[in-house]
């Protein structure tokens, strides 16, 4: 995450700020598209800021997918915005046509339930982004966000998020999204909060190799995508893991040692979560998962029945 702190800009960059907006005519740079001219907005930035949208957008999992020369044009195509303290950024049903980055500031992030209740859904700061939704599936804003503070925010127009940033993020989302909502730690969690844990999952390949090691620290979970990986405890055999089953949640829960040991038997492929990402993400892992505390209590009794297994052995 970016720092929270608030940025004093001097004099020099607001000029450069006000300065009118250049374009460039450029060919789609996303990993996934097929070649095709576009226009993108490049707004005239101090080489200092042009260094900090690029930091910023480097640490967020929803760009992950996109190429050097497609976050190049990405920092060109950032414009910035300032937002008072009880501003409404983007409101629940509007049409949206851009995406939010936070340099500084927080805002509080709700919906409106089936009964039209608003409900508090988290709140976010520097290096979060939001208004993504509504821009990858053309459908109305999804949610109400409110300034709490002054803010510092760049924006990013529909059209360069389309060409740039868009089935990348789709793909990845509607494929870790099934996985996700079909484990028992996961099932319940709202389906927003879980497309952003799945732009934190990171694509792992081992093969014939220990994963995790018995005794050894560690905070990521593991979820087998395709081959077969074994467990073992004083190197005797304990476990298999098939696709769609996962491992390491002992650690990544109770941030205990690992259990046992998990190698990949051939060549297998994972995801992985690391648990200061999901925290950045959603905050502090009890409280989201207490949220679901029936799905909680059952995953920590099992991991509580393992362990006791596991040291019997």
């Amino acid at each position: 995450m970016a720092s929270s702190e608030n940025f004093e800009f001097d004099e020099a960059m607001k000029l450069a700020r006000a300065r009118p907006r250049l374009s460039v005519s450029a060919e789609v740079f996303g990993d996934n598209h097929s070649k095709s001219k576009v226009v993108i907005p490049n707004y005239e930035k101090t080489p200092q800021e042009q260094a900090k949208i690029m930091e910023m957008i480097k640490r967020c999992f929803l760009f992950s997918g996109v190429n050097s020369s497609g976050l190049d044009l990405l920092v060109k195509a950032f414009d910035f915005k300032t937002a008072n303290p009880g501003d409404v950024l983007i409101k629940q049903g509007d049409d949206g046509d851009k995406l939010y980055l936070i340099e500084s500031g927080t805002v509080e992030v709700t919906r409106k339930n089936a009964t039209g209740q608003e409900e508090f859904l988290c709140n976010l700061s520097a290096g979060d982004y939001f208004g993504e939704l509504a821009l990858m599936y053309n459908s109305p804003r999804a949610a109400t966000v409110v300034a709490k503070t002054e803010m510092h925010l760049w924006t990013l127009d529909r059209t360069t998020f389309n060409h740039v940033v868009r089935m990348a993020v789709i793909k990845k989302r509607e494929k870790y999204d099934s996985i996700l909502s079909k484990l028992d730690l996961f099932k319940k969690v709202n389906p927003y909060d879980r497309c952003r844990l799945a732009d934190a999952l990171v694509e792992r390949t081992f093969e014939d190799e220990t994963v995790i090691k018995q005794g050894e620290p560690g905070s990521s979970l593991f979820m087998v995508l395709e081959g077969q990986a074994e467990s073992f405890v004083e190197n005797k055999l304990v476990k298999s893991y098939n696709p769609g089953d996962y491992f390491g949640e002992i650690g990544f829960i109770l941030k205990k040692p690992r259990a046992s040991t998990v190698k990949a038997k051939g060549k297998c492929l994972f995801v992985e979560l690391e648990r200061e990402n999901f925290i950045n993400l959603l905050g502090p892992m009890e409280d989201v998962l207490n949220k679901n505390i029936k799905n909680y209590k059952k995953v920590l009794e099992e991991l509580k029945l393992e362990n006791k297994h596991l040291k019997s052995l």
